[in-house]
């Protein structure tokens, strides 16, 4: 069975990174340094709320990953040919909902964001366990996480749960895109990881199922750093990812250049 023919990617939900700013009560020494410059807000069921700031020394928290090698790749989001990329001198908050999740599984989730970090040279921190549940439909900020864009999460489901799931797809995977504090650069934030509990259960048991189960993990991280798909079958980020269990050369490029954005 084909467990990642229809690997969606859903981005972008249902929030848009509002141009206008506001300058409240409670400004901080950031906005004072950005004194006639207005803080971006985001518009949430009708509230506008502030862009969180990116609390950095704005230098790269690991070195740049050389981007050496060339092929097929893609991105989710472009702006003026740029891609929109995870902001490299934060650290990559991340959470797991292990609920559902087979048995042997915790180990190949932690080497896929492992592997992911090799790759793009981002640097990503483990929060700890959640009860929030994976979803796409989740708020970028919420109170459980504080004053700031939510951390990535990964979690478990089944078709029943998440209707895209249907099918042979095993995973799903993506950002949202939103302007930073000031000015109109992009960066992804609040990422979503949904892995078909049943799937990966079923491959688990197959021969080579557990080389075959970190790749589907790591093709959704990379949806989440934001790599789309690819036609060529070679490369981990195809649509389908039938053949591939190893980054190809353009899934290794486009790593590379995921991770090297520029700071906020």
């Amino acid at each position: 069975m084909n467990l990642a023919s229809r690997l969606l990617v859903i981005t972008g939900l249902g929030v848009a990174a509002a141009g206008a700013g506001v300058w409240a009560t409670g400004a901080t020494w950031e906005d004072i340094s950005h004194l006639g410059q207005p803080r971006n807000v985001l518009e949430i069921e009708g509230q506008e709320i502030r862009v969180p700031q990116a609390q950095s020394s704005g230098a790269r928290l690991a070195p740049a990953v050389a981007a050496s090698t060339s092929g097929d790749h893609a991105f989710l989001f472009e702006e003026d040919g740029e891609p929109t990329r995870y902001d490299p001198c934060v650290a990559l908050a991340w959470v797991h909902n292990p609920e559902g999740m087979p048995a042997g599984a915790q180990g190949l989730v932690e080497r896929a964001v492992a592997d992911i970090e090799v790759y793009t040279g981002l640097v990503f921190d483990f929060e700890g366990e959640t009860s929030e549940l994976a979803s796409f439909d989740r708020p970028l900020i919420q109170d459980r996480y504080g004053e700031r864009f939510a951390p990535i999460v990964i979690g478990w489901s089944d078709e029943q749960e998440t209707a895209d799931l249907a099918g042979s797809t095993a995973g799903l995977g993506g950002s949202s895109s939103v302007t930073g504090a000031y000015g109109d650069q992009r960066f992804l934030a609040a990422g979503v990881v949904i892995l078909d509990r049943e799937d990966l259960a079923d491959l688990l048991e197959e021969p080579g199922g557990l080389e075959r189960a970190e790749s589907i993990i790591r093709h959704e991280l990379a949806h989440v750093v934001g790599l789309g798909h690819v036609d060529d079958p070679t490369e981990l980020m195809h649509t389908e990812n039938m053949a591939a269990a190893s980054w190809g050369p353009g899934d290794r490029y486009a790593l590379a250049v995921a991770g090297a954005g520029p700071c906020q």
